[in-house]
């Protein structure tokens, strides 16, 4: 494979890694029905109806596996040559630092097998114990497209609504969702790679299924260079 230079950021959620603090708190999204955490960049504990761990404690276990994360897109970019985005990931750690789940509930990285490498690599993680009980966080990594490489057209969801309307009923069979789904679109309208992400942890181990399905798509052509589209079902 051919050598790419590619820029991973890793950004707990509330502010970037070596962010200098704020005074005021930032307040992480629910991930799940019932519980809601805090974040600060002063070292302060990130709290939840279960139990805190603090932000330097993930910032250290994440920061230690950015080699494998960043591999993780690198040995991606030889078939799919525009790969970036974001992925979003949700935490639960167990009371011994463990992982008890992790799941995508956003990505725009728009390639299964990249995420699938990723989330392998976050659940074998061990985070210091948290303090009263397991804790729940989110966790978000970015990747830039490599300069070198001309970025993929940007499609609205617009531009494949009929698209996915037509074969919606093909992800009944997967579950109900919500799915959020990017996909690059090659030159003739071909799927060239697909990702799945969702806001219900239930939901968790539908997204093969879900990306597998819409790969088999038939999209709109973007001419002759790759387009990116982000869109749900």
């Amino acid at each position: 494979m051919r050598g790419v230079a590619v820029a991973l950021t890793l950004a707990f959620v509330g502010g970037c890694a070596g962010e200098e603090s704020t005074d005021a708190p930032a307040e992480v999204e629910e991930t799940s029905g019932h519980e809601r955490a805090l974040a600060r960049n002063d070292g302060a504990q990130i709290e939840g109806l279960m139990g805190t761990i603090s932000s330097d404690a993930v910032e250290r276990t994440m920061e230690a596996r950015m080699g494998r994360f960043l591999r993780c897109f690198q040995r991606r970019h030889e078939a799919v040559e525009v790969l970036g985005g974001t992925i979003d990931l949700a935490f639960r750690v167990r009371v011994d630092g463990t992982v008890l789940w992790v799941y995508p509930r956003e990505s725009t990285i728009g390639d299964r097998e990249t995420e699938r490498c990723i989330l392998e690599a976050a659940r074998s993680a061990r985070f210091a114990p948290p303090r009263g009980g397991e804790a729940e966080f989110a966790y978000p990594l970015t990747l830039d497209t490599p300069p070198e490489v001309r970025p993929p057209l940007h499609w609205d969801a617009s531009r494949v609504a009929a698209k996915v309307e037509e074969n919606r009923g093909e992800i009944v069979d997967c579950g109900p969702g919500p799915y959020t789904v990017t996909v690059y679109v090659a030159p003739g309208g071909q799927v060239l790679a697909a990702g799945a992400s969702t806001t219900d942890p239930e939901r968790a181990d539908d997204l093969d299924c879900v990306a597998r399905s819409v790969s088999t798509w038939s999209m709109p052509d973007p001419g002759s260079y790759p387009a990116k589209v982000t869109f749900s079902l």
